[in-house]
């Protein structure tokens, strides 16, 4: 059995969207532990709506990675996943995932690729090719809607850093599904990445939400990239990657745009290097 995590707060018609491409899924053996954040009952019609599937509706305070947590010590599927409420799934994903986990014992986790309802690759720079899991791919590919694990994975590796992370009581918005997926190869479990899979989620690249989020967000994977040791020379290449597109667009008077990848850089710098202090004081 799958057991999936859904972490949703603020969100109606994404959760219905998801909800209603699970009624659809061939696979059936899968259940949906729902941790809500919200301060009232808006989704409560929502799940009523989809009494076929098996459904359990908890309550969180807000914090992403807390509500996965919660999910966690009530998940009882054998394959664990977190999908975002915002994305939606192909309906034979689930079909495809239990057959994976099922032809190939030696790996303890799987990830798909994200696409966006025109079925174009969204987020990062996805590898063109299946490929096993490392420490410099998994920067691009350790996304929680994307990724699925062995239960006796997550049960190695424990809980989500709730120091991290969307609705976190840090400036450190991201990287918790990072660190979570690093920590399983740090355990010593293969990983693969398998492009022939689509997880459908939304544009990452909205200007409105990168104006929101890009400092934030790189706070947040920088500072996992310090906390798991990686050297030096890879921060460099990430902020030497943002302040190239800064120059190429201040060359095309895109100041707007330029602004983002100097906040960007800002954002890798102050939490590479200043993040265990800013951190520590929430733990």
């Amino acid at each position: 059995m799958l057991s999936l995590i859904v972490a949703t707060v603020g969100r109606i018609h994404e959760t219905e969207r998801l909800l209603s491409t699970l009624d659809t899924q061939s696979y059936r053996e899968f259940e949906v532990v729902v941790v809500d954040q919200n301060t009232d009952d808006r989704l409560v019609e929502v799940l009523q709506r989809h009494q076929g599937l098996s459904i359990l509706h908890l309550r969180a305070e807000r914090g992403c990675s807390h509500a996965r947590n919660v999910g966690l010590s009530a998940a009882r599927g054998e394959i664990i996943c977190f999908p975002d409420d915002d994305c939606w799934y192909p309906s034979d994903l689930l079909a495809l995932v239990s057959d994976w986990f099922r032809n190939h014992p030696e790996f303890g986790g799987l990830f798909a690729c994200l696409r966006d309802a025109d079925n174009r690759p969204v987020g990062p720079k996805w590898p063109k090719r299946a490929e096993v899991c490392t420490r410099k791919n998994m920067f691009h590919l350790g996304l929680t809607p994307n990724g699925f694990l062995r239960r006796q994975v997550t049960d190695a590796i424990g809980l989500f850093d709730e120091n991290i992370g969307p609705g976190a009581k840090s400036l450190y918005q991201s990287g918790e599904d990072f660190d979570y997926f690093l920590r399983a190869l740090e355990h010593g479990y293969q990983m693969w990445f398998e492009p022939a899979l689509t997880v459908h989620h939304p544009s990452y690249h909205a200007i409105e939400r990168m104006q929101r989020t890009t400092y934030t967000y790189a706070l947040g994977g920088a500072y996992v990239l310090r906390k798991h040791r990686y050297p030096l020379g890879f921060l460099a290449g990430l902020v030497c990657r943002s302040l190239g597109g800064a120059a190429v667009d201040i060359c095309k008077a895109d100041f707007e745009n330029a602004k983002l990848y100097l906040v960007r850089a800002a954002g890798q710098l102050r939490g590479y290097f200043w993040g265990a202090q800013d951190i520590t004081p929430l733990q």
